[in-house]
């Protein structure tokens, strides 16, 4: 019985109940026999039948009817018995239990609920019952534990250590002796019938009587203990100079340890002996002390959560501080400054261990798509000047550079401001004008530009509001890793604008090699016919390029604009540039997953384009040459002229103003997020936006109207509202004939292209990643040979020591291994997507890969 499966134990009794009930109903009145159907329905607590339960299939059908069938011929029991029914409820209801106990005794556990809200009702109710129970330990917590000392084991214990679990109670003598060296440890007293949190210099005392008294001690930092060149290394420690040292658990007041040799030498403390020891010096003379394990939680906190001030981490910090017994305040400017110092050294390290950190591997040494945005969020009040930071000219070009290269374009081609016109809609992004409240800042924003995969590749400051002049920048610096597409919000008016640049400045000539490129969902926003010319839908090898990566790391960054809105210049540009380098450790570690991913939905996506492109030729009856032919149609209509007149204008340059202004809306609603002031300005902004939108309504409806009354019925355009509704609105004037049915084709057929050409972009993309992992590999190796061979010094490591560049060699040895692990890695992931084409992804000469890739575009066209 214990093997019995479950469905079967309830298909058997059901099929007892079942002639139980025809046992009892079989007969009737006169005494006959005959079949009758008898519905049980089961009933809750208030009455109501519970729902039918779905149950096996066919064959336990037909079995159940045949035992109906053959229970029919049993005698019945007499109808007019009143207390019929009630027993057989009672005997059916334990027999469910019988049943329940049967399919328990067997051993089996209970089914986890596999649903995520019966999962989350389940972990509901067990909250609910443990809870008291939980309120009772933390409070049978806060009681000192009585017994003996884990350590002598014979004196009562007085002092718990949490930090020493399992042994943790200790008497006076053994916390006297064992923390005189982890001064780090947070102790507590139990003298008192409570916790009492003790500071590293305090130590309790029993005298006679049982009496115990604190008493205050020095205590001095532990650190590497230095060594002697003499032949005894017998050394003892005195008390020095006083220190402050600041971990994650706040702050303690030490002593620096003073060491002297049994040969009389005093060996003196130095920066190299605290670095070594896991310490940070604030200054030169090291009066305060960082453990470096509090500048990678900071740096990890910042990078998670950008709008996390310093202010608040201080706040943290001597909360804690003070939650363990001691006290002291801990200064935020010497923290941030001392982080950058270290930040900058890291960096360095990196730069030697072959780290790029803004560079995406899967986009070396060709990149399909870069994506260029202003971020206007990024502002920052004007301050005093400063210094220049530690990594001015990393990610956020250097302004002067950036200012004489604006002065140079404005002078060559003498610029005039434009108004950033798509059609008749004006695009705020494009229309070359500063802030109104720029006289309050110093940078009105950031110019960000990344890759198709989200990296930060260059940003700059902006000064003089989205000017053509920043992202032009951008594309100059970034046309070195030969870029196939430049995409933009409003790339319909800044294209013209590079074309008339480059006639003014032949040198930038190369720049028109990159395509134009419109972002997919901006492109909503647009002119149909803008959309049809420059739309990433309609790019011929452009993939499923969306052109709207930007806008993913500007929400990240954009959280950081509370907190570098207040800070100095210097600052800013470094701890923008540790974020981003943040970010993009973050890409690049999931990277192969996240190509892993895309391509298992292209390939998903093509199945069902080419079904979705295949129902739509057969409902228009449509023969591939007539496709093709449709297409070819719609491509030439895109480049043609449209005639109108100064009503459609005026219709169709409301609607694009209306679309543009409800997508500025949508985006300042992101910028509220956790400041007042965010909150104030955003409503001011969203306020003006439904202010102007009331107001083109209105003028939208007069024109409508004053348009339908003069063509036919055909042409008569919907209301307002109707229209709005729809993204890029065919144009009665625009679109003639079929060209409706024909744009509709394009568009699958255009869908179904660019997904065949992203399944091949992203397996040369897992190419390009592979091998630039083992590019990096080899480097590695390489520099760790001229490391060890070179006796002279003479390698590129100007400004190391000997130690130094030991050290180095430690730190490839362990970036080697990583680099090893993320290959490894990649590996098995692209192998199970990709099959037998990862194993010759590293056989492919650039010559093969060239071919293979022509041939496949040939292939799709």
């Amino acid at each position: 019985m214990n093997d019995l499966d479950p469905e079967d134990a309830i298909f058997l009794v059901d099929a007892f109940l079942d002639e139980c009930k025809v046992d009892q109903h079989g007969h009737t009145e006169s005494g006959s026999k005959q079949s009758t159907k008898i519905v049980w329905l089961d009933e809750d607590k208030d009455g109501q039948p519970h729902p039918k339960r779905c149950r096996a299939g066919e064959k336990r059908k037909r079995n159940s009817a045949t035992v109906s069938s053959a229970s029919a011929t049993t005698p019945s029991c007499d109808p007019s018995t009143s207390t019929t029914d009630t027993v057989t409820i009672e005997n059916f209801d334990s027999l469910i239990q019988d049943v329940r106990d049967l399919l328990g005794s067997g051993g089996a556990e209970k089914p986890l609920p596999s649903h995520w809200r019966n999962r989350q009702t389940s972990s509901l109710e067990n909250w609910t019952v443990m809870r008291p129970f939980m309120v009772n330990n933390m409070l049978s917590s806060e009681k000192p534990k009585e017994g003996v000392c884990h350590h002598c084991g014979h004196k009562a214990a007085v002092v718990m250590c949490r930090d020493c679990l399992p042994r943790s109670l200790y008497c006076t003598a053994c916390d006297l002796s064992t923390h005189e060296a982890l001064v780090l440890h947070n102790r507590a007293s139990m003298v008192e019938g409570f916790f009492r949190h003790l500071p590293p210099s305090t130590f309790v005392q029993q005298h006679e009587g049982g009496k115990f008294s604190y008493h205050e001690k020095d205590c001095m930092l532990p650190i590497v203990t230095p060594c002697c060149d003499c032949s005894t290394g017998k050394t003892s420690f005195s008390k020095g100079k006083p220190v402050i040292l600041i971990g994650m658990n706040g702050r303690y007041n030490l002593f620096l340890p003073s060491v002297n040799c049994s040969c009389g030498k005093t060996l003196p403390v130095t920066i190299s002996d605290l670095v070594e020891s896991g310490y940070w010096p604030a200054t030169v003379n090291f009066e305060t002390l960082y453990m470096v394990d509090l500048f990678t939680t900071y740096e990890d906190l910042k990078i998670t959560a950008p709008g996390m001030s310093r202010q608040a981490f201080v706040s943290m910090l001597e909360c804690r501080t003070k939650l363990f017994g001691r006290s002291g305040k801990i200064c935020g400017d010497t923290l941030q400054r001392a982080f950058l110092e270290w930040a900058y050294a890291k960096f360095e390290v990196d730069k030697l261990s072959q780290v790029q950190h803004f560079q995406c591997p899967a986009c070396t040494p060709s990149m399909l798509a870069v994506s260029v945005d202003g971020n206007r969020k990024l502002y920052r009040f004007k301050s005093q000047p400063g210094p220049d930071g530690f990594f001015d000219g990393v990610f956020l070009a250097n302004d002067a550079e950036v200012s004489s290269f604006v002065d140079h374009i404005h002078g060559t081609t003498g610029h005039n401001p434009g108004k950033g016109r798509c059609g008749l809609g004006q695009w705020t992004a494009a229309r070359e004008s500063a802030n109104k409240s720029a006289n309050k800042l110093d940078e009105e924003g950031v110019e960000v530009a990344v890759c198709r995969h989200g990296v930060l590749l260059k940003a700059l400051n902006m000064f003089r509001g989205e000017i053509f002049a920043y992202p032009l920048y951008l594309q100059k610096q970034l046309a070195s890793q030969t870029v196939q597409f430049f995409c933009s919000d409003v790339v319909c008016k800044y294209w013209p604008y590079l074309q008339r640049v480059v006639d003014h400045c032949p040198e930038m000539k190369d720049l028109l090699n990159m395509c134009p490129f419109l972002s997919i969902m901006h492109a909503k926003a647009h002119s149909w016919m803008c959309e049809l010319k420059w739309g990433g839908r309609n790019q011929e090898g452009a993939g499923t390029t969306i052109g709207e990566e930007v806008e993913q790391v500007n929400s990240f960054l954009s959280r950081a604009a509370i907190c570098s809105k207040y800070m100095s210049k210097a600052v800013r540009t470094d701890m923008l540039t540790i974020q981003a380098s943040g970010w993009n450790k973050r890409k690049a570690e999931n990277l192969d997953r996240t190509l892993a991913k895309r391509y298992v939905k292209t390939v998903q996506k093509i199945a069902e384009a080419t079904k979705d492109l295949e129902n739509l030729t057969a409902e228009l009856s449509l023969q591939q040459d007539t496709v093709q032919q449709w297409v070819s149609d719609v491509q030439q209509w895109t480049s043609g002229a449209t005639i109108q007149n100064d009503l459609q204008r005026t219709i169709e340059g409301l609607y694009l103003g209306i679309k543009q202004r409800k997508f500025q809306l949508s985006s300042s609603c992101e910028c509220i997020l956790v400041f007042v002031f965010f909150i104030v300005g955003g409503n001011k902004r969203r306020h003006q936006l439904r202010k102007k939108i009331a107001v083109e309504k209105k003028a939208l409806e007069v024109a409508i109207n004053d348009h339908n009354a003069s063509v036919g019925e055909v042409e008569k355009l919907p209301p307002p509202n109707e229209l709005l509704a729809v993204d890029n609105y065919s144009w009665p004037w625009e679109c003639h004939g079929d060209m409706e049915r024909k744009k509709n084709v394009f568009d699958k057929v255009m869908m179904l292209t660019r997904l065949k050409e992203e399944e091949v972009i992203v397996v040369r993309e897992v190419k390009q990643h592979m091998e630039y992992m083992s590019n990096v590999a080899g480097l590695i190796e390489d520099f760790t040979f001229q490391l060890t061979e070179d006796t002279d010094g003479k390698c590129s490591t100007e400004g190391l020591m000997e130690k130094g560049r030991e050290g180095l060699l430690c730190v490839l040895k362990r970036r080697l291994c990583e680099v090893e692990a993320q290959l490894a890695t990649a590996r098995t992931t692209y192998k199970s997507i990709l099959g037998l084409q990862t194993l010759s992804l590293h056989d492919f000469s650039e010559e093969e890969d060239l071919e293979y890739t022509s041939s496949t575009d040939e292939e799709l066209e």
